[in-house]
């Protein structure tokens, strides 16, 4: 047996005894502990390594006019594979030969794309410094404010058609909802801008009180019925995606006022994915649970993305929140995950687990982007977890990104050639979210497992603001505070963080 997989299965043993053992007030040194002889690979790739991937793969394609939208900040859902806007009397041949999925939905322009575009040039700031980027982001986010967000229900709109906003306020999914608020929350996360978190506040004060069903003690996916969506359809997504879009990023950050509320709401929703979703025979989070025949394999988002999300977000809340139950049931998860999703073979990550139980070996961007993130996350107290890391790294870097026009492909196929699937890059679920995110965990893990300090940049007024490293704890070993051009009154500030957990 190769001896990543070795590692894997022993790290996963250590894990089922300490979520047996675990206590229930404070959170334990280290939930699964290596053997003192496990070290992280050599091959790992580094923070530079992270960071020029950043800059020279994937901020190209975002860094340039057609991108930025007219007026700035009316990010466009759709645009070519190299990175032009379409002219749709004229499109390209990959808008010609999209997949009905994606065909059916020209036409509608996404508030949710134009969020996650938003959130992709905050982390180019946070990354890099650069204050053109959070020119940018501040560009998606007065954008968003001023055309999406509705003061009188504190809803978003869902997508435009023909400039008309759609769908009716409480047929809006849940979903959408939650990631209309990703760009708002990270330009606050990096700004401390009041203004935009109140507007947060108001969306989440709409979703919680029109969308939460006290009978299930979950939040539903719309309100009002639409064409293909009913009242009682029971989403993952609904809860999860409220955690990954807003709720985990801020809760250490918010004034003390907000602080409380928003953790209750946070640790409502973890325990209603723990509850209601989780397959301990399958050892996966299923997508639907509204209709039992769904709860199979090969259904509507039952997935090594959504179950690494899933794990991601609970260890992180368990982590914020003390519960070290909470951790260690999330730890185990996340073990049991990756043990199925890494292909020793190829060095890469699977996609899903089909109908008969054998794994989907084909690459999508999102999912393969999870899997890593859980990965490195869970390395950072047990390093058996960078086994697989250089591995799927080296593939992403070399298949998953157009090296020609920059960006990352939506997926690739399975063994022997991995031929990327070289389709739209952009489209009204795929951005720069993903690809932004997982560059930027990347970055920070690789920082810590050297024993390297990870420099991020922040834009408050305050130079002595409380400042997180993302979704992790670290030690502040330095900042250094100068003014921000372009943004009167805020403050350029450089942090550099080690010690993250």
């Amino acid at each position: 047996m190769p001896t990543r997989r070795l590692l894997l299965i022993a790290a996963f043993t250590l894990v089922g005894v300490a979520f047996a053992q675990a206590p229930t007030k404070a959170i334990p040194p280290a939930i699964a502990v290596a053997e003192p002889s496990v070290r992280i690979p050599a091959d790992l790739p580094t923070g530079d390594r992270w960071l020029q991937h950043f800059r020279e793969d994937l901020l190209p394609y975002w860094n340039l006019p057609d991108a930025w939208g007219t007026p700035r900040g009316d990010f466009p859902t759709f645009r070519a594979i190299d990175g032009k806007a379409i002219d749709w009397a004229h499109p390209p041949q990959e808008v010609a030969d999209a997949p009905g999925w994606i065909r059916q939905e020209f036409g509608r322009d996404y508030v949710r794309m134009k969020s996650r575009q938003t959130y992709f040039y905050g982390v180019a700031y946070h990354l890099t410094g650069d204050p053109k980027m959070l020119a940018l982001a501040r560009d998606g986010v007065d954008w968003i404010r001023t055309h999406a967000l509705d003061p009188a229900t504190g809803s978003a709109v869902t997508y435009w058609e023909k400039g008309v906003p759609q769908p009716a306020v409480l047929a809006r999914t849940s979903q959408d909802l939650a990631y209309a608020g990703v760009g708002l929350a990270m330009y606050y996360y990096l700004t401390r801008d009041e203004a935009v978190l109140k507007d947060l506040l108001r969306l989440k004060h709409h979703i919680f009180s029109r969308y939460w069903n006290p009978q299930w003690q979950a939040l539903r996916w719309v309100v009002t019925p639409d064409a293909g969506h009913d009242e009682q359809r029971q989403e993952l997504v609904s809860q999860l995606d409220q955690i990954n879009a807003y709720l985990l990023l801020l809760a250490p950050i918010l004034p003390e006022k907000e602080r409380r509320p928003w953790m209750e709401d946070l640790q409502r929703l973890a325990a209603t994915l723990e509850r209601d979703y989780y397959d301990s025979g399958h050892r996966l989070f299923w997508g639907t649970i509204h209709d039992p025949a769904q709860k199979k394999l090969g259904s509507r988002h039952t997935d090594f993305g959504h179950t690494a999300k899933a794990c991601w977000m609970l260890e992180r809340t368990g982590r914020l929140a003390h519960d070290a139950r909470l951790v260690a049931f999330a730890t185990a998860a996340a073990q049991a995950v990756l043990n199925q999703a890494y292909l020793p073979d190829s060095g890469t990550w699977g996609s899903r687990l089909r109908p008969d139980g054998t794994v989907d070996q084909g690459k999508e961007w999102w999912i393969y982007a999870e899997l890593d993130q859980l990965a490195g996350t869970l390395a950072l107290r047990d390093p058996a977890q960078a086994a697989p890391l250089p591995r799927t790294a080296e593939f992403w870097f070399r298949h998953m990104v157009d090296h020609e026009h920059h960006e990352v492909w939506g997926g690739a196929g399975g063994p022997p050639d991995f031929e990327p699937w070289e389709g739209l890059k952009i489209h009204q679920w795929k951005s720069g979210y993903h690809s932004a995110e997982h560059a930027l965990v990347g970055y920070l893990v690789a920082q810590a497992l050297h024993g390297q300090p990870a420099v991020l940049y922040f834009a408050p007024k305050d130079p002595k603001a409380i400042v997180r490293p993302y979704v992790f704890e670290g030690r502040i070993l330095r900042r250094a505070s100068r003014p921000l051009p372009g943004f009167p009154g805020r403050r350029k500030l450089e942090v550099a963080f080690t010690g993250l957990e």
